[in-house]
């Protein structure tokens, strides 16, 4: 907005002179328009504010599977904390009331000879407000890995929910056997047919979503023509965790004959004295196997949909479910790593190429290998041929049988540029055990020219990994 501007007159000003110029000149044809008013100064010209809004991110699988792990990670990794510091809080109060009982209370001795505490009436209303605080943390321990549970689900849910949106969006022709209509009067609140369609897709994923979960995989089956539940063995898992969630929301976790039903016909295995009416509970244990039950299930869920539907983008699935592998193996959470690689190796028929096959393979080595399966580790590198494969694979052959000799040759002909980097010396999970041997050592001075310096991810007073690398160097292993 322009500030208004006073013009100030000044001695010899020429405004008299145009005043007399104007009243002697001839009259004008009066108008019998207003007349406007000419600006004192021209106002700046504004630029027009864009309105082309930001053209949103294609539907992505690939993004979508990505989310949901990293939200139901933050899940898991912030249960325990927040446990220890509710424990450390009841533990407190606690103290608070027995510093409380000791100080201000009086002690009496009973005819059997146990001792007991009277708190006079003056200090009843304090000793009241001890116990309450103590109450609510001892319930804020019992409901908290409650609420994390129900938030896990929360996460699928939603995560299932734009899976759908994703498969509907990169395939308009499956709408074509949705029951869901549009009357010509939304058909006239739309400004595009694409506005329709979207609409549409909104319909049917809330009726999806709106079913049980068992119900879900029924109508995806349907629709998308897949056996989601073959050799899915974590299924009667999923179906307990998603019932016993149900409890919570509903019944406080109060063990309905809905729930006994459901279970048995879904084959799963509950303890033989289970009844209307017992009170189930969730712990840490619980969470953590549920944890993992949810991140296989959205994981294996979003790669078959996404192969499906977009047979031409394989090549990135394939990345992406080898990354998420690595990602396990660098956690050292490698029973989930084996499960999702042996997914990737035995599951998944069709894969890009033999490097991303044996990338996984040897991934899936190990896996077995710091799982303390050695024996399956051997007994899959057996199984393969690895003489044509390049000196990479060769090495982390030579590596994963303990043949440190053969493996450190091999290095020095990869050489310092070749396909092997400094970096990835440091950081892949393969050379942990590697790492500590003098043939390591010696054959990483050659090459590099100096001594190896450790990284963070290894201490070797204790020789156990203490901080692992979130880097995913190309080609990891």
């Amino acid at each position: 907005m322009l500030r208004k501007t006073s013009i100030k007159k000044t001695k010899g000003s020429s405004a008299p002179r145009r005043a007399a110029a104007r009243k002697d000149a001839p009259k004008k044809k009066a108008s019998s328009q207003p007349a406007k008013k000419k600006p004192l100064l021209k106002p700046a010209t504004k630029k027009k504010a864009s309105t082309r809004a930001k053209t949103p991110p294609p539907p992505s699988f690939e993004r979508e599977i990505d989310s949901f792990v990293v939200h139901i990670e933050s899940l898991s990794k912030s249960l325990t904390p927040t446990m220890d510091a509710m424990v450390e809080s009841f533990k407190k109060s606690s103290e608070i009331i027995d510093a409380f009982i000791k100080n201000k209370g009086v002690r009496k001795t009973e005819k059997d000879g146990s001792e007991s505490y009277k708190i006079k009436p003056a200090d009843l209303h304090q000793f009241e407000r001890n116990l309450k605080a103590a109450r609510s943390a001892y319930l804020a321990v019992t409901n908290i890995p409650q609420i994390f549970l129900c938030s896990l689900i929360h996460k699928y849910d939603a995560y299932l929910g734009r899976l759908l949106r994703v498969a509907f969006s990169v395939k308009p022709e499956i709408l074509a056997a949705s029951e869901k209509t549009l009357t010509y009067t939304d058909l006239a609140d739309f400004t595009s047919l694409t506005a329709a369609r979207e609409s549409l897709i909104e319909k049917e994923v809330e009726s999806v979503i709106r079913d049980s979960h068992i119900d879900h995989f029924n109508w995806m089956e349907n629709r998308f023509g897949l056996p989601l539940r073959k050799e899915l063995d974590v299924w009667a898992t999923f179906v307990e965790i998603t019932e016993r969630r149900n409890l919570f929301v509903h019944c406080d976790g109060i063990v309905s004959s809905q729930y006994l039903k459901v279970c048995k016909k879904q084959g799963v295995q509950l303890e033989s004295d289970l009844k209307v009416g017992d009170q189930l509970e969730v712990d840490i244990a619980y969470f953590s196997k549920a944890f993992d039950c949810m991140l296989e299930i959205g994981i294996k869920l979003g790669h078959v949909l996404w192969r499906k539907l977009q047979p031409d983008d394989i090549g990135s699935a394939d990345k992406a479910l080898q990354n998420t592998g690595y990602e396990l193996l660098v956690e050292k959470r490698f029973e989930l790593a084996k499960m999702i690689l042996r997914f990737a190796t035995e599951t998944l028929k069709n894969v890009s190429s033999d490097q991303i096959r044996r990338t996984n393979l040897i991934n899936l080595c190990t896996a077995y290998k710091f799982s303390g399966n050695q024996q399956s580790c051997i007994k899959l590198l057996d199984s393969e041929d690895w003489t044509a494969c390049a000196p990479e694979f060769q090495l982390a052959v030579a590596v994963h049988k303990d043949s440190f000799a053969e493996a450190s040759a091999i290095m020095e002909v990869i050489g310092k540029n070749g396909a092997v980097s400094r970096e990835q010396y440091s950081t892949w999970p393969l050379f942990k055990t590697f790492r500590q041997s003098k043939e390591f050592l010696s054959s990483y001075r050659k090459l590099f020219g100096e001594n190896f310096v450790v990284p963070e991810d290894f201490d070797m007073s204790t020789k156990k990994s203490t901080k692992a690398s979130r880097r995913r160097p190309k080609g990891h292993a």
